[in-house]
């Protein structure tokens, strides 16, 4: 009868006990990974300071158009060039409260809220094709609906030579325990179920290869250092940084 009882209230209280444990997993874990990112992303990022916007009243601005998908927490806003415009895509429908009225808001001032599309990626019909000068997605391509959508998605809307920046987790080596763990917990529905539908088994190295870019290159890199969940890490280190051209 007790344990009945308790199933009963599992059940009742899942879905708000499901949020508090991926907001303490956006506030926890993802803001200290960004920050384990931070030099490579810094080196990454520096490709922004090249960019020629093809919005002819951004060119003569000196400004740029960024489009991110998975804004999270916003880590990445101090990495854009001062006045960019910045179009985010984010399931967060108080993503915008945060960015601009929250205790944060002072370091995202230098960016324009252009506008926030409530999704995941694979469908951006909201956002003319062509319009963006630069696509960005870290660690985020793990939980949206389709890889493949996306970057379709991210390829329609970029310009003629845009750039696509992305920093995502990969699974291990294939045959290793990691990897069979990061498979079971997937398929199982646990790992997806409390952290925002990431998919640790998610590989997507040869689906950004083949989504018809004119130029790929990209570098694997383990992340390292100290975190408050070093399990969530050690299942979730082995990364992908790189940049694709329209």
């Amino acid at each position: 009868m007790i344990i009945l009882c308790i199933g009963i209230w599992i059940i009742r209280k899942w879905p708000g006990l499901r949020k508090d444990i991926y907001k303490a997993h956006l506030l926890g874990f993802e803001i200290e990974c960004a920050e384990l990112a931070s030099p490579y992303k810094e080196h990454l990022f520096k490709a922004l300071q090249y960019i020629v916007s093809n919005d002819e009243m951004l060119r003569s601005m000196g400004s740029i158009r960024i489009l991110e998908i998975g804004v999270k927490t916003g880590e990445n806003i101090q990495f854009y060039p001062e006045g960019t415009h910045l179009i985010g895509v984010d399931w967060n429908v108080k993503l915008g409260e945060y960015l601009v009225k929250g205790h944060r808001s002072w370091q995202f001032s230098h960016v324009i809220i252009e506008r926030l599309i409530v999704g995941d990626g694979s469908s951006l019909k909201e956002v003319p094709t062509g319009c963006v000068d630069v696509v960005v997605t870290t660690r985020s391509l793990c939980s949206v609906r389709s890889i493949r959508s996306t970057l379709q998605e991210i390829r329609r809307v970029l310009t003629p030579g845009g750039k696509y920046i992305f920093v995502e987790h990969v699974p291990e080596k294939k045959g290793t325990c990691k990897r069979w763990l990061q498979i079971a917990l997937t398929r199982t529905g646990i790992w997806p179920s409390l952290f925002g539908d990431c998919r640790l088994d998610a590989d997507c190295v040869a689906e950004i290869e083949n989504a018809g870019f004119e130029k790929v290159s990209w570098t694997f890199l383990a992340l390292e250092g100290y975190v408050s969940h070093s399990f969530h890490l050690s299942l979730s280190k082995q990364h992908v940084f790189g940049i694709a051209t329209r």
